[in-house]
């Protein structure tokens, strides 16, 4: 597979640097989504950069982010630190700052993606709802993440200046920011064929403890997390940037759930089997609310196929069913990796 459109190497001519690269890759999808009323077609192509040098005494320093995260909004860019990243790395680990992972993220990571859309078609809720990083609040501001490698321990700890409460909100406004500082902590045991990792983050009053492990056998691999919030408190239960509670589609809490809702756990398991060209994924999760008055689960589904059509290119579908959306959606498509 090819992941690089062209290249260009440098020597630049000063006592800072004794090399620099400048990488140009890219990514493609086109499609059908299925969104339980009707078919439309979706594609998109994305190009992104990756920055990388390295320094004459040996500390390795680069950067990357994708042609429309440049100049994305005032406050979601790569030209201020809120989309893309920048990181050094030498002998005492990797230090990255920008849009990127928490501790626990970084560690432990999402559920298997199904889809040519890779789980966006049903707002992605194949990923675990952690509370800082990746870009998981808009108004969070820039993150910083520390990883540290020895022998078979991996360590990391990560922190955002500032994070927003208001978890799905469409506006920018200052109603929709506040001035929490919010950390994480993490670390993962990895052996040859399994690893498992624990993880802490706290943002304000809430936080969150989360604990996974996944192994492969063969051609079968295996997922679990659990996270555990405390005083975790939530508007709606609406997954992704592109709904409110009230829009069309969008699943909000039941009537007598009350007030003051806040996500309580979640629990996820995901597997996969690989064959040759063919993969087969699927993946279960159930996010546990609780309230002043009542509980309430939301369970979510998926399943999805890959064939492997090699030089980059990739056939896949998948069938998503959550009790966030009124209805069980699906897509089939191409995707693409230059």
């Amino acid at each position: 597979m090819k992941k690089v459109l062209f290249a260009t190497s440098a020597l630049v001519l000063s006592a800072g640097f004794a090399s620099a690269e400048v990488a140009v890759s890219g990514d493609g999808r086109m499609g059908v989504i299925y969104d339980g009323n009707d078919a439309q077609f979706s594609s998109r192509a994305r190009v992104k950069f990756t920055l990388t040098g390295e320094s004459d005494a040996g500390l390795s320093f680069g950067g990357s982010f994708r042609v429309d995260q440049e100049n994305f909004g005032t406050t979601r860019a790569a030209s201020n630190g809120t989309r893309g990243a920048v990181w050094v790395s030498g002998t005492y680990g990797k230090l990255s700052m920008g849009d990127t992972l928490s501790a626990s993220e970084a560690a432990i990571g999402d559920l298997y993606e199904v889809g040519y859309t890779e789980g966006s078609f049903a707002d992605d809720v194949e990923e675990i709802s952690y509370l800082t990083g990746d870009g998981a609040d808009r108004d969070q501001g820039s993150n910083i993440l520390y990883e540290y490698t020895i022998n078979q321990i991996s360590l990391y700890a990560s922190a955002t200046d500032g994070s927003s409460n208001s978890w799905y909100a469409d506006t920018y406004g200052a109603n929709n920011t506040d001035d929490d500082n919010a950390y994480a902590l993490a670390a993962k045991y990895s052996a040859d064929s399994w690893w498992a990792a624990l993880g802490y983050a706290k943002r304000g009053d809430a936080d969150e403890i989360s604990l996974a492990g996944e192994g492969k056998f063969n051609n079968f691999s295996v997922k679990g997390v659990y996270v555990k919030y405390s005083d975790n408190y939530v508007v709606e239960p609406v997954f992704g940037q592109s709904h409110t509670s009230g829009d069309e589609g969008v699943v909000g809490f039941d009537a007598g759930v009350g007030t003051n809702v806040k996500l309580d756990n979640t629990i996820g398991l995901a597997a996969a089997y690989q064959m040759d060209a063919i993969a087969v994924k699927g993946f279960y999760r159930k996010d546990k609310y609780k309230s002043d008055a009542d509980s309430q689960s939301f369970d979510s589904f998926g399943i999805g196929a890959d064939y492997d059509l090699g030089g980059g290119a990739v056939l896949a579908g998948g069938i998503i069913d959550t009790d966030y959306l009124n209805d069980t959606v699906l897509d089939m498509g191409i995707k693409f990796k230059f």
